[in-house]
């Protein structure tokens, strides 16, 4: 361990202060366990810096690393980048540990990820925010704003309810902040998102196509639905996970042609072609799966085959950089997320994959230590500790895409007069990150914007002193 960290700090230090155009690639350490006075080991956090706007001693804006490996965009262009040009603030953004090459421990194996949760996380930024205002700005009272997305939004937001005195305010651009383990209203939101641009029609054929291939393979009629769906392997009908990890499969491709343009025209164009199939609604399904796959010679849809992505624990490994195994710790430990289909039938998907399955997902992943009480009793105490959707926050603004299917787990009206949220209709994730675009932005989407950028501007001069002469 001790020589791990060595060449760590190492390739930090020869790193420092690397040039990218306008951006500085630098390290800071931290210490791998905050909590614990006996462990003193340290690890290097990747961050970037864009200083192109910041005056002397002005504003630290800050995008909070998410569950993925260091995004810089937001502080190159943008909505946030345009408020720090007009407040002459610094922009920053780091990496969240374990993801990328921001790693305290040498691999994923499971007894190496006690280190993994929002406390440890909340605890590098709080250290790294005194740094930076020592470092950058040497101002101890620079105004500090947050912005975060996803897992990084529940991190702003936690954070300035944990840390008030380092942070000045928050933006929270579709940020998943109450955790749920089965996430019946994820499911719910994508049905509503295909009656309403879609169709009815577009909806009942998937409700039916579902049903019918789950009573199907009750009936054990897996040679079929193998060589309808061009399985890589026959579908083993007598075991039930891998029976779920297939109806799982084509689920995550509804959703993914369903989300991964963030146009609505995504959503009509595959109920449209749903809809060419008039024969039955399974081979509507069939049909629709066929042309989404039509370049690949078999489709792997079993639990092996789905397992495949969180068992992998080198961190140079494409499904660790890509940060796999470390989401999915985070939803069996802290967060849940999980799309299941039992818990509600006001969702399209069939009815076949409860929580019990992502409980078997978590411990093949992690360990049988992981039961279903663990599980919900780590949830239970996430939502204890930061307050769920109420969170007892103020000077914070909560953004959601009116069709973004995460916009249930994020607060959707005004918490109180200082933290407002803004639902913007018609619009997918994230979708006020991007600068102002008077001409094709909608009326709500501008109005959203403006918001925002208005609040950081009274977030950092409310408490205003001016120098007296």
């Amino acid at each position: 361990m001790k020589r791990f960290l060595a060449i760590l700090v190492a390739f930090a230090i020869g790193c420092s202060d690397v040039a990218h155009g306008m951006l500085r690639e630098s390290w800071f350490e931290t210490r791998v366990d905050h909590f614990n006075p006996r462990n003193q080991d340290k690890f290097a956090m990747r961050y970037y810096i864009n200083d192109e706007h910041a005056y002397a001693r002005g504003p630290i804006f800050i995008v909070v690393g998410a569950a993925e490996p260091i995004q810089t965009r937001w502080i190159t262009e943008g909505l946030f980048y345009d408020i720090a040009y007009l407040e002459g603030a610094y922009l920053f953004a780091n990496e969240l540990r374990y993801f990328g090459y921001s790693r305290p421990v040498e691999n994923a194996e499971t007894e190496n990820l006690d280190f993994l949760n929002a406390d440890q996380a909340l605890a590098d930024l709080a250290e790294w925010i005194t740094y930076l205002k020592e470092t950058y700005t040497y101002n101890p009272n620079a105004k500090v704003i947050l912005m975060g997305t996803a897992y990084g939004g529940a991190l702003a937001t936690w954070f300035r309810q944990k840390y008030p005195h380092l942070v000045d305010g928050v933006w929270v651009s579709s940020g998943a902040i109450e955790a749920d383990f089965a996430f019946a209203g994820y499911n719910e939101a994508l049905g509503e998102s295909i009656r309403q641009y879609g169709s009815d029609a577009c909806y009942s054929t998937i409700w039916s196509g579902f049903r019918v291939a789950q009573n199907m393979a009750h009936l054990g009629l897996a040679e079929l639905l193998s060589t309808e769906f061009h399985l890589c392997e026959p579908l083993d009908t007598d075991n039930d996970l891998d029976v779920r990890a297939f109806l799982l499969g084509l689920r995550d491709d509804i959703e993914f042609e369903m989300l991964h343009l963030r146009n609505i025209n995504s959503i009509r164009e595959m109920c449209a072609e749903m809809e060419q199939q008039r024969d039955s609604s399974l081979n509507a399904l069939i049909d629709w799966f066929a042309r989404e796959h039509q370049y690949e010679q078999c489709v792997h849809l079993n639990f092996d085959r789905y397992m495949e992505r969180y068992l992998e624990t080198d961190f140079n490994a494409a499904n660790l950089q890509a940060g796999h195994r470390q989401r999915l710790y985070l939803q069996c430990t802290e967060e849940g997320f999980f799309p299941t289909t039992s818990e509600s039938e006001e969702q399209p998907f069939g009815n076949m994959i409860g929580p019990d399955f992502f409980v078997k997902v978590c411990q093949r992943a992690f360990g049988e230590w992981l039961t279903e009480d663990v599980i919900f009793k780590q949830l239970k105490s996430t939502n204890t500790r930061f307050g769920g959707l109420q969170p007892a926050i103020e000077r914070a603004h909560f953004t959601n895409g009116g069709i973004d299917p995460y916009r249930v787990s994020s607060p959707l009206e005004d918490l109180n007069p200082k933290a407002p949220a803004t639902l913007i209709p018609d619009t997918f994730v994230s979708p006020d990150l991007d600068s102002i675009d008077y001409e094709n932005d909608s009326e709500e989407l501008i109005a959203a914007k403006e918001r925002t950028r208005t609040l950081i501007d009274t977030w950092i001069f409310e408490d205003y002193e001016p120098i007296h002469a």
